[in-house]
């Protein structure tokens, strides 16, 4: 595996189903891929590649993964999509 990928490949493997983002919907942001989250810098620059996050972000991605999906689930009985 190659230690970045561009956006523009993000995108792609999104939208092959083959990466999920951690919030559908968003053009840049933490991104699971072939078992690891991906990301892109807050500092860098706007057409920056994403990099593998480190173990210590991707604890605190799972943890919004997990924090996202409860929002997802209460909104969702709200809807009454449940």
């Amino acid at each position: 595996m190659t230690d970045n990928v561009s956006q523009e490949r993000m995108r792609e493997l999104v939208d092959a189903g083959a990466a999920t983002p951690m919030l559908a919907g968003t053009e840049v942001g933490p991104t699971w891929y072939a078992g690891r989250w991906w990301y892109v810098p807050v500092d860098a620059a706007e057409d920056a590649d994403y990099q593998p996050a480190d173990p210590e972000k991707s604890e605190r991605f799972d943890s919004l993964r997990r924090r996202a999906e409860a929002v997802e689930r209460v909104q969702a009985e709200l809807d009454g999509r449940q």
